[in-house]
């Protein structure tokens, strides 16, 4: 019964998806169109094969090492550590390397991440408009407004990552089908 159920495509509700749109576009992770949503999938897949994975054990390690210390500096101070955020801040180093190439430095202490900033005007306001899609849709509140704004940083930080990306990898603009299978590639699709 579980394999069955683990194995069906359960249709998602577009209402449910509404309100995170302003964040997540069109995205995998939230897409309501199962023929896009398979080929946005495929798209992934070769980033996923296990020796791709097994380069990537190394650059995880460097990023949990980080988290461990960010838990050790949290314990000598005291201070309460909200672990659903570590882990989206992990996340955060962790695919800006592999995926781009760059350090974001999510895990530094303090407020040194202005992409851990940006998403702590998201998330909450986020949170909302998931509840209540109209109003993302209508941006009348304040916080509303901050959180477009915030979103609008964050999709261009992503489009400067890609351009850092290409231009670091040295991929040619003339030929789509030499960069179609770097993972900064597949996520700017």
């Amino acid at each position: 019964m579980i394999t069955a159920i683990t194995n069906s495509n359960w249709p998602k509700s577009s209402a449910q998806y509404e309100g995170f749109r302003p964040l997540s576009g069109d995205a995998l992770f939230v897409q309501t169109n199962h023929e896009k949503w398979h080929m946005q999938r495929k798209r992934l897949a070769p980033a996923f094969q296990p020796q791709i994975i097994d380069a990537q054990y190394g650059c995880f390690a460097k990023h949990l090492t980080r988290c461990v210390e960010y838990l050790d500096i949290a314990a000598r101070d005291k201070s309460v550590v909200d672990f659903a955020s570590l882990h989206v801040l992990l996340t955060l180093d962790f695919i800006g390397d592999i995926a781009y190439g760059v350090d974001f430095r999510a895990l530094t202490p303090g407020s040194v991440c202005r992409i851990s900033q940006l998403f702590d005007i998201v998330l909450p306001e986020l949170m909302k408009c998931g509840l209540f899609p109209l109003r993302a849709r209508f941006p009348i509140l304040q916080k509303t407004k901050e959180m477009h704004r915030a979103v609008a940083e964050l999709r261009l930080m992503a489009e400067k990552a890609v351009e850092n990306a290409r231009h670091t990898a040295d991929v040619s603009y003339e030929n789509p089908k030499k960069r179609s299978n770097k993972i900064f590639e597949i996520l700017a699709k």
